[in-house]
């Protein structure tokens, strides 16, 4: 019995397009790019702390399938529309994190920009369209952002997006900070 890898995007990841990007949902494709990206030690500092190996890359890279399935949100991959170079990932998930106070029932929006690709405008342009998305789809629920207290650029898009910081809070021994959007805020 032949088995078919499925290679295209999944039909229920909606694909967005802003002006320099495109958003889509995953293939297998994506991998070799995204677990480079994970293997970089100058992109993970600021994400899980170190880089990543082979099998925790493909573990993060699957689990955003499941959210798409499960939540009806998740991560995107991000490419340049011009050349269709692999930029990064954006989008919502649902970690059950160890964080306390709990920020369970609050989908966390996040972006990760390969490193090559940093500086351009990239992450605020796709975590504007993700964000937008959410919004547009579920509009009433609180959505959050965990950041590196010393991750200058993401703070800074968060804030621009309408995140305001709440809390500070420890995670697997470090400082994090946590950001909130809520819908009767705006």
């Amino acid at each position: 019995m032949a088995v078919r890898v499925l290679t295209e995007n999944l039909p229920y990841v909606p694909r967005l397009e802003t002006e320099k990007l495109v958003l889509r949902g995953r293939t297998l494709d994506d991998f070799p790019a995204s677990k480079k990206m994970w293997a970089d030690e100058d992109f993970t500092r600021y994400a899980d702390g170190k880089p990543l190996n082979e099998e925790q890359s493909w573990q993060k890279f699957l689990r955003t399938v499941g959210s798409w399935a499960l939540l009806g949100y998740g991560y995107w991959i991000v490419e340049e529309k011009e050349t269709g170079a692999f930029v990064g990932d954006v989008g919502c998930g649902e970690y059950h994190r160890s964080i306390s106070p709990a920020i369970k029932g609050m989908p966390e929006i996040g972006w990760g920009i390969d490193p090559a690709h940093q500086g351009k405008g990239y992450g605020y342009e796709a975590a504007q369209a993700a964000f937008g998305w959410m919004r547009s789809r579920f509009p009433d629920l609180d959505l959050c952002c965990i950041i590196d207290p010393a991750n200058a650029p993401s703070i800074r898009i968060a804030e621009r997006l309408g995140f305001a910081f709440s809390y500070r809070a420890d995670y697997h021994d470090a400082p994090i900070d946590i950001f909130v959007f809520r819908p009767t805020s705006s």
